[in-house]
């Protein structure tokens, strides 16, 4: 009808040029007025649950595990020579581990050369000591014989002038008393000769056992599986080494070639019932991690497996992620519910921890909230037109935001600020009132 009005108006032969013009422009403002529609983006709301995740990836490991050590030793650096391969199934009494010890067996060939050496010295002590005694038995046995000379003679004796008979008798207390002090050197150099004997065996004897120590040592080098199941590499922490060569570092994942200390862990079995995946966090996801909080794992090696867990615990010391780096990075245990055959360790699992979830609560898209004079409002469509709503929020993430009042989540919402003219009412704040106390004025 407008169209036909302004169709007529302007064949009228009354009507002035100027006066169409105004008509016209006049009609396409009533006609942009009573098409004013809604042009902006909108969300229609529903009560649906808020659930904020964080998405990480961690390393499945055991809980417990059977540590494979090098054997203890005195003798400095070990290396390796030969171990089993990461991950590989042995059995009980399979090699899985030969360490090599330069310095362990110079010192046992050395201890070999003494002993020799010293039961060579003991050969020859024995013979030293049987010569001696040999010659002072001879010498006592000559003596003896004098003795009895002298006896024969003193038969005569009382025949003798009385100077010889003095003789006579003189010779034979010398005789008595050569005997006496052959007989107290005797007995002496016999228990002389057992007390070297003794200490030079005693000597062996310490030799001995340390040869033996050291022979044992050597075998231990050979590390032999207590058990049947998989193996797993280590890893040691790096440690800066200071020589006469100059400076290098020692640690990393325990291979063949690599130089080891004593009692230091080579291998381990996994306990395969009990498993847990270690993950590291950045410092502002730490901070939101809690014990007890529900996770969700996948394996996608192990046939995209899917299992659930718990947060154990969060470990209070971080880690750098390089030498010179401030930025760390925090470790936290899962523990996961149940385990599967094909659930290793050393596989990697995606983990999707649940911070915080809210049942049939409102939920809007963050990107709807805008802020005046410190109020949040939220612009609800009504009839063509936006009316601004104060609400109260709660739990947020990078996306959505709770609404804990104000809304009832049957609404439709602007996802960006409508234009003035589309805004039915404005949010005035009461005067000598908090924001929050704010009333509605129609515009």
């Amino acid at each position: 009808m407008r169209l036909i009005w302004l169709a007529s108006a302007l064949r009228n032969p009354f009507i002035e040029k100027s006066s169409a013009i105004f008509w016209v422009l006049a009609f396409l403002l009533i006609l942009s007025c009573s098409n004013n529609k809604v042009t902006n983006l909108t969300y229609d709301l529903k009560r649906t649950d808020f659930v904020e995740k964080i998405y990480v990836t961690g390393t499945i490991e055991a809980v417990n595990n059977l540590l494979i050590t090098t054997p203890r030793s005195n003798y400095g650096l070990m290396n390796v020579l030969h171990l089993a391969e990461d991950g590989s199934y042995v059995k009980k009494g399979d090699t899985i581990c030969i360490l090599s010890s330069p310095s362990l067996f110079t010192s046992y060939e050395s201890a070999i050369t003494s002993l020799e050496i010293t039961e060579g010295a003991l050969k020859k002590l024995e013979a030293d000591n049987a010569l001696n005694l040999s010659l002072l038995m001879a010498q006592l046995e000559t003596t003896n014989a004098n003795l009895k000379i002298s006896a024969l003679d003193s038969v005569q004796m009382k025949f003798a002038p009385p100077v010889k008979q003095k003789l006579l008798t003189l010779e034979m207390e010398k005789t008595t008393l050569e005997k006496q002090k052959l007989e107290r050197k005797f007995a002496a150099q016999k228990m002389i000769d057992e007390s070297e004997l003794s200490q030079m065996k005693s000597r062996i004897l310490r030799q001995q056992m340390q040869v033996q120590t050291m022979q044992s040592q050597i075998n231990d080098l050979t590390v032999i599986a207590t058990r049947d199941g998989f193996v797993m590499h280590t890893e040691a922490p790096t440690l800066r080494i200071m020589g006469s060569s100059g400076s290098g570092t020692l640690g990393g994942k325990i291979e063949e070639g690599s130089n080891v200390f004593s009692n230091m862990a080579l291998l381990k079995f996994p306990d395969m019932s009990t498993m847990q995946v270690s993950a590291m966090l950045t410092e502002a996801d730490y901070k939101r991690i809690e014990k007890g909080q529900k996770v969700n794992v996948t394996v996608d090696a192990a046939r995209n497996l899917h299992t659930t867990g718990l947060i154990n615990r969060k470990m209070l010391m971080g880690i750098s992620q390089q030498s010179d780096s401030k930025v760390k990075t925090y470790e936290v245990i899962i523990d996961v519910d149940s385990c599967h055959s094909e659930m290793k360790p050393g596989l990697s699992a995606n983990c999707e921890i649940t911070i915080e979830e809210v049942k049939d609560t409102v939920v809007v898209p963050t990107l709807a909230i805008f802020e005046t004079d410190s109020l949040k409002i939220i612009y609800v469509l009504e009839d063509d037109k936006f009316i601004p709503v104060n609400i109260e929020t709660g739990s947020s993430n990078s996306s959505h935001t709770i609404v804990t009042k104000g809304l009832t989540g049957n609404e439709t919402i602007a996802l960006s600020e409508p234009s003035h003219n589309l805004v039915k009412r404005k949010i005035m704040p009461t005067p000598g009132k908090n924001p929050d106390n704010a009333n509605i004025r129609d515009l």
